[in-house]
């Protein structure tokens, strides 16, 4: 994938936090206000080459409030309130929020409002008027110009910066790619078309190279919208697809292959270099070759595996005696050039492009994980933490503790989240419900944060599923907790759903064992939709246990 262009991403991120507050003050939800922005800076990034030599100003700022004030009155007509503004913002119609927003937050002259909003220059001096009024209902004097932007900004104060930039160019890549698998698919189906006539009216079929018996076209189910629910305590939740109905959900193309075969060939990091495979892998996971002995196994976008044999592995023992695959969804590193593994007493690194490899000593005959920290090496097991001064990229920085990383912890009974806030003063607080000890890691995007529960026995007496063990809770980048019901409509493993990474649109990715086999599904935070990515053919000498590379993000 490309890297985002400089001059976007400086245009872009010194924008997006007023356009997001303006984009909240039309329509009183900052989520909603976060995606209206986000589609903005898109169509930006798609034509960025050309656009960038005009007024994207402009443009940005007239698609941003066009698209929130249409949502806003859409929620009028529905009896919905805009809850996320103060009563005297909440009672204006939204393009009286507009005018003000256009007049007195950002500035703009009465024409350039009446252009924005389509209104004649004396229909705004008249809304403006109104919404003054009203602003100022039982105060002594009128408001100032001054005292009604102080109270626009008052508002939205506590809209935080959300980094859009990136999420947006990368949208606008994958949109282009899409455009371009659509016109060659229309051409395919075109082809089948007039191939299908010549076969007399029999129905089309697809005979792939790789078998000799056809297969026919099937279409894709259409994506439902899920349902919402809220316990108790007011936290919102989905429940996820039955056990056993994971193929039966939509597809979500991330660029893995629809099935993950470990039975197809296999090509050698030892041997001569394929062509086509190149620097970055989509996952890894691991082959057993004797026991207590792994090989592991790099996965690409098109289904082609390469085996890393030069690179041997055992069993990570912990200081409990409990034994483990040596795999951890930290595997890849930031830039995802190289893969660490633990082992007893050291660290293993494979380097994707020069295939060469590197082993470090750690004084731990029980190291149970190794992970990057962006580009930076850390290991650790119950006798401390090492920093092994391993790089991707030379020289080693120092180890990151961002602004905005969590972890979850138990302590006293009670789920807490250390947040890793630029306030050294902040202090874990409680998750609230439901009181859960934490299985696997946490995973950020920088943006967002999820990890995967077991529930305490009885705290799930107001969740609408059947007998549910565990859940997966996310914290969107406004800080609001969302969750993921998993229920026992038949049984799962006791740790059925480990959270993996998350893809470039914002979506969870998740390992589900069910009757049904091993799924990588996708569930995105926002509308509660999940869908299936791929489907993991594991074994006896493949366990369900893989980690995300190029496309994904882990941190």
């Amino acid at each position: 994938m490309r890297e985002i262009d400089v001059d976007f991403a400086a245009w872009a991120r010194a924008r997006q936090l007023r356009l997001h507050r303006a984009a909240c003050l039309v329509g009183g939800d900052p989520e909603r206000a976060e995606q209206v922005v986000l589609s903005a800076l898109t169509s930006v990034a798609l034509h960025w080459h050309h656009v960038r030599q005009g007024d994207p100003d402009a443009y940005v700022r007239t698609r941003v409030l066009h698209s929130a004030v249409g949502a806003a009155e859409d929620d009028v007509h529905a009896g919905r309130i805009p809850s996320g503004l103060p009563p005297p913002l909440r009672d204006l119609t939204p393009r009286e929020r507009t005018v003000l927003v256009l007049r007195r937050y950002e500035g703009r002259s009465v024409d350039d409002t009446a252009e924005v909003v389509g209104l004649s220059p004396e229909k705004v001096r008249r809304a403006e008027r109104r919404a003054r009024a009203a602003l100022a209902s039982g105060a002594p004097l009128p408001l100032t110009d001054d005292a009604v932007t102080a109270t626009l900004e008052t508002a939205v104060a506590g809209v935080r910066a959300v980094d859009l930039a990136e999420r947006a160019w990368h949208d606008a890549l994958l949109r282009r790619a899409t455009t371009r698998r659509r016109a060659v698919t229309a051409f395919a189906a075109a082809a089948l078309v007039v191939g299908g006539a010549a076969l007399g009216g029999r129905d089309p079929v697809i005979t792939p190279a790789s078998t000799s018996s056809p297969v026919s076209l099937t279409q894709v189910p259409l994506l439902q919208q899920a349902v919402w629910h809220t316990t108790s305590g007011g936290l919102r939740y989905v429940v996820a697809p039955p056990a056993g109905a994971e193929a039966d959900q939509p597809v979500l193309d991330v660029g893995m292959p629809a099935v993950i075969d470990p039975g197809r060939q296999h090509h050698l990091a030892s041997g001569p270099r394929p062509t086509g495979l190149g620097a970055f892998g989509d996952a890894v996971y691991l082959e057993r070759r004797a026991p207590g002995r792994w090989v592991p196994v790099l996965l690409y976008g098109d289904g082609e595996l390469l085996t890393l044999d030069t690179v041997v592995l055992t069993d990570v023992r912990t200081a409990s005696g409990q034994i483990r695959p040596p795999l951890g969804i930290w595997a890849f590193s930031g830039d995802k050039t190289s893969l660490a593994f633990a082992q007893p007493g050291k660290v293993v690194v494979f380097d994707v492009d020069t295939r060469q490899v590197h082993s470090v000593a750690v004084p731990s005959r029980t190291l149970e994980w190794a992970a990057w920290r962006g580009n930076h090496l850390l290991a650790g097991s119950a006798d401390g933490l090492w920093s092994p001064g391993l790089s991707s990229s030379p020289p080693a920085p120092q180890p990151p503790r961002r602004p905005g990383a969590r972890e979850f912890r138990v302590e006293g009974g009670h789920t807490l989240l250390d947040e890793h806030a630029p306030d050294v003063g902040t202090r874990p607080r409680s998750v609230g419900w439901p009181r859960i000890a934490p299985v696997g890691e946490t995973v950020s995007d920088a943006r967002q944060f999820a990890s995967a529960f077991r529930l305490a026995a009885g705290a799930a007496r107001d969740v609408e599923a059947v007998s549910p063990r565990q859940v997966i809770v996310a914290t969107n980048s406004l800080g609001r907790d969302r969750m993921l019901v998993f229920g026992e409509e038949q049984p799962r493993a006791v740790d059925c759903c480990s959270v993996l990474g998350w893809t470039v649109h914002g979506d969870l990715v998740y390992v589900s064992e069910a009757p049904s086999g091993t799924w990588i599904m996708a569930w995105n935070v926002e509308t509660g939709v999940v869908r299936r990515v791929s489907q993991f053919l594991t074994s006896s000498d493949v366990p369900p246990v893989i980690a995300l590379g190029a496309r994904f993000t882990v941190g």
